[in-house]
């Protein structure tokens, strides 16, 4: 089992580290409890099967060892980071910070491969994700959405992707690329949203767009780069029902 350390000192020369390998999971915190660390469990024991590491510890064990470092945070973040024999926390304040318009694009630099395992997990191999943060910010844009290698949508570089078309919020399978997002995850099992495939036609007619992640909730887009700077018309009704769903915990 993973060994629980508040040191985050890494000795890279004999480390997995760097060539990438280890996985990493980014919590929210509100009112000193890591929301829904169970599932973020789930996907880091996932991971640790496929790269041959030991799993990390019980839910419990890990609240427990995390509650100290959590507790005077009315609003944080925890990060957990699988390398080697080791699962190495740290807990921080934070808060959301949003432009005042949430703007979304199509990557034009990065393809996603459906069938690439660094999809899957949230691997420290993270150089894609990071070209796509960095092609955003040279947009303009808070977010990119990635095609995969059949002209599909999957996901951006921090996010989750839903569309709402024709009364339903759908999002890209796992299987065309797009990871499998704990707030994603939480939308699916609640009933609230369904995987689709999904082009950029699909994107050009939506009803409305909503990008989730851990740390963010969901994050209601207000337009699409190159739809004539116009906004979509949201479906407000799946919008407000998964914006709800994720900020209030309804989902747990």
């Amino acid at each position: 089992m993973l060994e629980l350390l508040s040191d985050t000192l890494i000795d890279l020369a004999g480390s997995g580290a760097r060539h990438g390998e280890g996985l990493f999971e980014t919590i929210r915190v509100r009112h000193g409890a890591p929301l829904r660390l169970a599932a973020h469990l789930e996907r880091l024991a996932a991971g640790a099967r496929f790269l041959g590491l030991e799993p990390p510890p019980d839910p419990a064990t890990v609240l427990a060892f995390v509650a100290g470092a959590c507790s005077g945070l009315a609003s944080g973040v925890l990060r957990l980071v699988a390398v080697d024999r080791s699962l190495l926390v740290t807990a921080a304040p934070w808060r959301p910070a949003r432009p005042a318009r949430i703007l979304l694009g199509l990557s034009r630099e990065t393809r996603r491969m459906s069938s690439s395992p660094l999809n899957r997990f949230k691997t420290l191999s993270y150089l894609e994700n990071r070209l796509m943060a960095r092609e955003a910010e040279g947009r303009g844009l808070f977010e990119v959405i990635a095609l995969n290698e059949a002209g599909r949508l999957t996901d951006g570089s921090r996010t989750s992707l839903f569309l709402a078309l024709g009364g339903r919020l759908l999002t890209p399978p796992a299987a065309d690329g797009a990871l499998p997002g704990v707030a994603r995850r939480c939308l699916l099992e609640a009933g609230l949203a369904e995987e689709a495939l999904l082009t950029p036609r699909d994107l050009e007619r939506t009803e409305g767009v909503l990008l989730t992640n851990a740390l963010q909730g969901a994050v209601p887009v207000h337009a699409l780069e190159g739809r004539d700077g116009a906004p979509p018309d949201p479906d407000h009704r799946l919008l407000a029902l998964a914006y709800c769903a994720l900020e209030e915990g309804v989902t747990g």
